[in-house]
């Protein structure tokens, strides 16, 4: 082989393989960029799907006294995560923009993690995906740190900077108003029940969304006792039937654990005051509230398994108390 040749042979052999480590670098680029994107609109999603679970989510994690003050940080927090899982899909402003914003929210979001564990405010769920998946302090400051560490190799291997204002700006527009539409910012619900939000055996709960049954019982209350039997009963047998949330008043846990065993069921309850107890009974116990996008739609003092039979068209069912 001449010096030409041998010249050309290496030369091609060196374009080959640059060419051939572009290409992987590119569709490595693309992937991570898809899978960032994916991450943060399921996120926006999920967060939008229960953003009154969201807004108490902030509440609890000290970011706002009320579920008002949090309503409008909660909406634009799932906006502006939609607009950065949505731009991810588009090659422009990455390394400027895009990329640096994705990056400092997941440092935020890890550090507020961290210094909360740091303080022992662990939690069951964080939020940071709703409903959809439930996430512990710890689960979600490692899901963090992986994105986080994703973020950084994109940023780094990231080389081509296409820059275009109008789509990016029509995206974070178009996210913002999707969220208020889709999620406007609600005032009308019942105060009465949008501050019972943590339920043992439920976590966080938002009472002022969807059908649901609110049960006000007393530990010790025997007619309480048979109500919950019944309901237990009419539950079981009922395929679509709404989820019962119970306001329990009790003096000892073993007062709580001796109503599960006597009525055989498992509700998630909140622990209220003998003032809520008898501000929210009728004469006497137990009450039961149907409320509707937090709005009390009925409320039922006896003839509970009838009542709710009728409210929900439901069937009735051989065999109940």
């Amino acid at each position: 082989m001449n010096p030409t040749e041998k010249c050309f042979t290496v030369g091609f052999i060196y374009q080959l393989e640059s060419f051939s480590f572009d290409m992987i670098a590119e569709r490595l680029q693309f992937f991570l960029r898809l899978l960032l994107g994916a991450v943060f609109i399921f996120s926006a999603i999920s967060k939008l799907l229960g953003v009154g679970l969201f807004e108490i989510a902030i509440v609890d994690q000290g970011l706002a006294a009320t579920r008002e003050q949090a309503a409008y940080p909660a909406r634009l927090m799932i906006a502006f995560e939609l607009f950065l899982g949505a731009a991810l899909f588009f090659p422009f402003h990455l390394k400027r923009i895009i990329l640096p914003l994705a990056i400092v929210t997941l440092v935020a979001f890890t550090l507020l993690q961290g210094y909360q564990m740091t303080l022992g405010e662990q939690t069951h769920d964080c939020g940071c995906f709703g409903a959809l998946l439930p996430m512990s302090s710890a689960e979600s400051l490692a899901k963090n740190v992986v994105l986080l560490g994703l973020s950084l190799w994109l940023f780094k291997i990231t080389r081509e900077e296409k820059r275009q204002v109008i789509l990016p700006s029509i995206l974070a527009v178009a996210s913002i108003a999707a969220v208020f539409l889709l999620a406007p910012v609600r005032r009308n619900y019942d105060e009465t029940f949008a501050k019972y939000t943590q339920f043992k055996k439920a976590s966080r709960v938002d009472l002022t969304s969807g059908d649901k049954l609110v049960a006000v019982f007393n530990a010790e209350c025997e007619h309480c006792q048979e109500a919950a039997r019944e309901l237990g009963a009419l539950a079981a047998k009922s395929a679509n039937f709404p989820p019962i949330y119970v306001l329990m008043f009790s003096e000892t846990d073993t007062a709580i654990s001796a109503f599960a065993e006597k009525t055989n069921t498992d509700y998630p309850y909140h622990l209220i005051s003998a003032d809520d107890f008898f501000n929210l009974i009728g004469a006497s116990p137990p009450r039961l509230y149907w409320l509707q996008d937090g709005k009390v739609k009925a409320r039922w003092d006896e003839e509970f398994a009838k009542n709710i039979l009728s409210a929900f068209n439901m069937e009735a069912t051989a065999g109940l108390p």
